[in-house]
């Protein structure tokens, strides 16, 4: 009996961590994506601000370029929804991911000044502590 009791605390206890753990890990991602939102908004500013004073200032490529910041905006919004009803985020991260490399292409061809480079380095490390979580696999 004495046996099977220190089984059973032993497994609570396992459990419970393994519980406390999944919740701070979900608490993480929840933050992360919302910084991940709030510093998008920032690189959206400053690049439309850099795109102003640059070659590309009355281009299509400007409003190619403000239309897929635009479009990567909208995608960190698409997952923050997601994963706030508790779907499976594969999918909406997968999408984050592949514009966030377009974004990451064009910006080391066409280098925008200091603010875009460190606002889309704040996103690039936001990125990379969200995959970090697990919690969101991506490829």
């Amino acid at each position: 009996m004495k046996k099977l009791f220190s089984i059973f605390a032993g497994a609570s206890v396992i459990a419970l961590a393994l519980f406390v753990q999944t919740a701070s890990a979900q608490e993480n991602a929840t933050r992360l994506i919302k910084q991940l939102e709030e510093d998008s908004d920032r690189l959206s500013n400053s690049v439309t601000k850099a795109l102003d004073k640059s070659k590309f200032d009355g281009t299509s490529t400007e409003d190619h370029l403000i239309r897929y910041i635009r479009d990567f905006e909208d995608s960190i919004d698409r997952l923050k929804k997601g994963w706030d009803k508790g779907e499976d985020p594969t999918f909406l991260a997968r999408e984050v991911q592949t514009r966030a490399r377009a974004i990451d292409k064009f910006l080391k061809r066409n280098p925008l000044g200091g603010n875009v480079s460190t606002d889309w380095a704040t996103v690039r490390s936001d990125l990379i502590r969200l995959k970090n979580t697990k919690m969101i696999k991506t490829s």
